[in-house]
């Protein structure tokens, strides 16, 4: 069976005919070379503008799905699910919170001062008023004696 499977090799390589239009093939595949770069080139062009179509699609493509990203984004700002816009009212939310505590502290403080201070103003009306009746009576007094005396 093996030298079945040989022979016909051998035959192949041995047989001059076979060899002589191999020969001719080579020439007239030579002859042909001209036409063979002429398709050559034109299937270069061809896979250029294949190329160029691709990268077109994909081009496409990729606006396409930026668009629908930016759309969805959109409807879910909308809707107000979106990450972002939840982060970011998260964020707006807590300095809105510390400024009504901020601004609560320092009603708390301006009111304690203005509190203090008509604390002091009465004490200092009370003892103007205390100070002034004596001195009244004291002029008093001392009008009624010089007219005595």
């Amino acid at each position: 069976m093996a030298s079945t499977l040989l022979s016909p090799m051998v035959d192949y390589y041995n047989d001059e005919e076979d060899l002589d239009s191999v020969d001719e093939d080579d020439d007239r595949s030579f002859r042909g070379r001209d036409s063979e770069e002429d398709t050559e080139d034109a299937s270069e062009t061809d896979l250029a503008k294949h190329d160029e179509d691709d990268y077109v699609e994909i081009k496409e493509q990729m606006y396409q799905d930026k668009l629908a990203s930016l759309k969805r984004q959109l409807q879910q700002l909308q809707e107000g699910t979106l990450q972002e816009y939840q982060k970011r009212m998260k964020k707006l939310d807590q300095q809105y919170k510390e400024r009504l505590r901020n601004a609560d502290l320092f009603l708390q403080l301006e009111t304690e001062q203005v509190e203090r201070n008509y604390i002091k103003e009465k004490k200092a009306a009370v003892k103007e008023f205390d100070d002034k009746k004596v001195e009244l009576k004291e002029n008093l007094i001392s009008g009624f004696s010089s007219h005595n005396h």
